[in-house]
């Protein structure tokens, strides 16, 4: 029975852990904003539910069966040691994925971005323990085959950190034309996951279309998903940038069609962006609420109140 319990939760949190970079490149690839935010609440549930759950289920039942149902061995074999210690940074991994997300459910989704290549290194982590505990191996084995694992793992966790650190600095080296540029090329091909990590977590956001000011990225992310909501289709593309890198303005032209079939001529207006180590920390719009088809201003403080549940 208990060897039952531990193929069973083995296959519940393994299986659910290999389906989240599934959810993670949709959620890239989503068209409509609602899309990307029902599959952060849904990788949040599967996180806590049927990962952290499950994991704890193999891992405890492992132990039992590798012990022969004993807690405790006087004198464990080294696979045996060697699995309970990556066990136990595997469980430190996790609670500290479970911060993030939980964090990140709260505003601070610059910390939650971190959550994929901590996801990574314990899958890594965990098909290791799995190796230990099926094929016992000697000493020298278990020893070097830990090494060489934890190894690769540091290895293409400091490789992501390059990466990550070097597009910053290329975000934060964009002249204010080029970041005008990448702006507008997200938003009109609807990247809107990309699109919002170039915001900072507390950013301000003013648009006519908004009844107030947008605080904060949640209640971005609200914004967004209720005014795209009214349009069929818009595109924007920049025509004139001025300014320095840390504040700038861009001349922009917008075109687009209603949900209700209404066509929307050309519209002129302007984004007022403030930069903070390159990601943007307040956006000012501007432009002639009485050029635009019969649309519907979005309610600021639903989107906090949205933001905040």
């Amino acid at each position: 029975m208990l060897l039952f319990i531990h193929i069973v939760s083995a296959a519940i949190w393994l299986g659910t852990a290999i389906t989240l970079p599934f959810w993670g490149n949709r959620a890239n690839r989503a068209d409509h904003l609602h899309t990307v935010l029902g599959i952060i609440d849904t990788v949040f549930i599967l996180k806590c539910v049927f990962i952290m759950g499950g994991l704890f289920i193999t891992l405890l039942t492992g132990w039992l069966l590798a012990t022969e149902y004993q807690l405790i061995t006087n004198i464990p074999p080294t696979w045996l040691s060697a699995a309970l210690a990556v066990s136990l940074i595997i469980a430190l991994n996790s609670c500290i994925i479970f911060y993030f997300l939980w964090i990140g459910r709260k505003g601070k989704r610059s910390l939650m971005r971190l959550v994929p290549p901590v996801g990574y290194s314990n899958i890594a982590l965990i098909i290791l323990v799995y190796f230990l505990m099926i094929y016992k191996p000697v000493e020298q084995t278990a020893f070097t085959t830990v090494t060489w694992v934890i190894a690769l793992v540091l290895l293409a966790n400091a490789i992501n950190i390059t990466v990550k650190l070097t597009k910053l600095n290329k975000l934060k080296n964009m002249s204010p034309s080029e970041y005008a540029d990448n702006y507008f090329a997200l938003l009109n091909a609807e990247k809107m996951t990309d699109l919002l990590k170039l915001f900072k977590d507390d950013a301000m956001f003013i648009d006519p279309f908004a009844t107030g000011p947008i605080q904060g990225i949640l209640a971005i992310e609200q914004f967004f998903q209720k005014l795209g909501d009214q349009f069929d289709s818009i595109k924007m593309h920049p025509e004139k940038v001025v300014g320095s890198n840390k504040q700038f303005t861009i001349h922009w032209v917008a075109q687009g069609v209603t949900q209700n079939g209404e066509q929307m001529p050309a519209l002129r207006g302007t984004n007022l962006m403030t930069r903070l180590n390159g990601k943007i920390s307040t956006v000012l719009i501007d432009f002639d609420l009485t050029q635009l088809p019969q649309v519907q201003l979005v309610n600021a403080d639903v989107c906090h109140k949205l933001a905040a549940a």
